[in-house]
């Protein structure tokens, strides 16, 4: 062949597979790979204060409305709560002051939102901390999802409340999910996502929420996600 002629010959057949690929048929199951991660509270103070108490450890199960620790002011608050309270009833108070002292002694409190696990303990005892600012970080094990990175091309496919099915490894049950969060902008997947192919494509970040909590379940393990075509 004429030496000329090879570079067009080149051409050609690139653009020959580049239009044979993208007509290729998508598969009528999509399926992904992503690591288990749940909703994270991160929990502090109403108010300025000392931590005077604070009664778990990382790994430690909580209750909604446990509580987990106290400020320095809590003791002097829960006094003042009491007193009040008696004085209300009799009749030397009003449920104006009633309510002030239920306030101040809340402000000394730090509880958990909702039923979890402790991920994080960010202080410890005897140490200041601002108005506002994490003391611990609760993971809601109600709220456990996987993040996946979905192509460009076939983020179209994917709804919001789409059934997705979920499996974890060393797991031979599979769970039922869907679809809760999708990214409005894409981004390039992230360094952990697997082939070298992935992470220079442009993906939309997408959550799939697991439909029943399991305490089984732990935050970081990897899973595999799929998901039916949603014109199919």
């Amino acid at each position: 062949m004429n030496r000329k002629y090879i570079p067009l010959v080149v051409v050609a057949l690139v653009l020959f597979i580049a239009v044979v690929y993208s007509h290729k048929p998508l598969p009528k199951m999509l399926k992904f790979s992503g690591t288990l991660e749940l909703t994270e509270h991160a929990i502090g103070a109403k108010v300025a204060g000392r931590i005077a108490t604070l009664a778990v450890k990382e790994g430690d199960e909580v209750k909604k409305d446990e509580l987990l620790g106290t400020l320095d002011r809590y003791a002097q608050a829960l006094r003042d709560h009491e007193r009040a309270q008696r004085l209300l009833k009799e009749g030397g108070a009003t449920q104006q002051s009633l309510e002030y002292a239920v306030l101040s002694l809340d402000d000394q409190m730090i509880a958990s939102p909702v039923d979890g696990v402790i991920l994080v303990k960010i202080h410890e005892v005897g140490e200041t901390v601002a108005a506002g600012s994490p003391v611990v970080v609760v993971g809601d094990r109600s709220s456990l999802w996987v993040k996946i990175f979905v192509p460009e091309g076939w983020v179209n496919l994917i709804q919001m409340n789409q059934p997705a099915t979920v499996s974890f490894d060393g797991l031979q049950q599979s769970f039922k999910g869907h679809v809760g969060f999708i990214a409005s902008k894409a981004e390039f997947t992230p360094r952990n996502v697997q082939t070298q192919e992935e992470r220079i494509t442009q993906a939309f970040a997408v959550k799939v929420f697991l439909d029943e909590p399991n305490e089984n379940l732990r935050p970081g393990v990897a899973a595999d996600v799929t998901i039916k075509r949603n014109n199919e």
